[in-house]
């Protein structure tokens, strides 16, 4: 898997990808991996997101954990895809009937996951293509086209027989699952005013319309989407040490052992350190909080055009009125959920530039409610 992703080249522009759609079909014998948190939309309502936002991100992050940090994936807020070759199969359906089991006990979300193979997308006239993709110096990311992650996702929902069944008991501890995932950060503010988490779908796979459609995206920002980055480490500050606390004791479930007392003195030091900007007078550890920003998913593709934007009110109303006419013409589906700060869930295995990746989403809601929107307009 490593020497076929390694001979893709990187794209730093989404535009220019748009333009030249220079993908590349992945082998037959890969697996899609797909997790969607059942329920999602109750849980929202019942102030559960950050929990909804943290068990989709541990669907990439247990994986990367156990099989290998090269996996190409994608985070969609409530759920995630993630490719696999054959060798991890048997693995990966360990991992995923463990989490599946950790969710429920956990957090009380009903997790449901499934592999599907990619010969099987592409004998449904769906291929499973990508490319690779850095934004400024951070880690590459993975874009999805042909409509193969779309056809195994329905196909896990809808499917029960390509559901993974819970692990009783789990083959993994919780610790091992959710380890390296945390969610520390309280919800940054819009610097603009409106965090806008956006999808737009073409119809049909018809993506011949979406290079226009990005630079109109674009121009709407000078010309470019950085600065429509909702991650301002300078807005961002640490939860409270028992709220952290209180998380921590949910997915290592801390007792009374070395580790334990090792979480509990990392707390200590990190709650006071990042809140009272304490890491500006060690390098090490504001290097790493310079580059969160550069190590965030907030625009990705995986079949649907994914984004989470700072907005301000003018803006967000001129991307509305942009969507709406290319909605109206048939090009496009799309869904929006505005709100005042972003989400952050951090997957930190080292403070180094290639230890640390950031997952974003809108705040209260974010992508599982654009989601909501862009159903009804499918199905309208």
């Amino acid at each position: 898997m490593e020497n076929f992703l390694n001979a893709l080249p990187v794209h730093h522009d989404l535009k220019l990808f748009f333009d030249s759609d220079d993908s590349h079909s992945v082998p037959d014998d890969w697996y899609v991996a797909v997790a969607d948190i059942r329920g999602s939309t109750q849980a929202i309502e019942c102030g559960h997101y950050r929990d909804v936002n943290f068990v989709g991100a541990a669907c990439i992050t247990a994986l990367l954990q156990k099989l290998g940090a090269h996996l190409p994936f994608s985070f969609g807020g409530d759920g995630a895809a993630v490719l696999i070759d054959q060798s991890m199969y048997s693995r990966a359906e360990a991992i995923l009937g463990s989490l599946i089991s950790w969710s429920e006990s956990c957090f009380n979300l009903t997790l449901h996951a499934g592999l599907v193979s990619v010969a099987e997308l592409k004998s449904s006239c769906k291929d499973v293509r990508i490319a690779r993709y850095r934004q400024g110096h951070g880690p590459v990311q993975t874009l999805f086209t042909g409509g193969g992650i779309s056809l195994a996702e329905e196909r896990v929902k809808q499917n029960e027989s390509v559901r993974i069944s819970p692990s009783n008991p789990p083959a993994y501890e919780q610790a091992e699952i959710f380890n390296g995932l945390t969610c520390r950060w309280q919800p940054i503010p819009a610097k603009h005013g409106v965090v806008v988490s956006l999808l737009i779908e073409p119809i049909r796979d018809d993506w011949e319309g979406m290079p226009e459609l990005f630079e109109r995206l674009q121009s709407i920002f000078d010309g470019t989407l950085e600065a429509a980055s909702p991650i301002d480490m300078k807005r961002a500050r640490y939860r409270s040490f028992w709220d952290n606390l209180k998380r921590q004791h949910q997915v290592s479930g801390l007792g009374f052992n070395r580790n334990s007392l090792s979480e509990l003195a990392e707390l200590l030091l990190t709650v006071p350190l990042f809140n009272l900007k304490g890491f500006r007078l060690t390098s090490r550890i504001e290097n790493y909080v310079n580059k969160i920003p550069e190590h965030c998913d907030y625009q990705k593709l995986d079949d649907t055009l994914r984004m989470v934007l700072d907005c301000s009110d003018d803006q967000c109303r001129r991307i509305t009125a942009m969507l709406d006419e290319y909605h109206a013409s048939g090009a496009i589906a799309y869904g929006m959920h505005n709100t005042s700060a972003a989400q952050m869930t951090c997957y930190v295995e080292s403070l180094s530039d290639a230890g640390h990746f950031h997952f974003v989403d809108g705040n209260d809601g974010g992508y599982a409610l654009a989601a909501k929107m862009l159903k009804q307009q499918l199905r309208g």
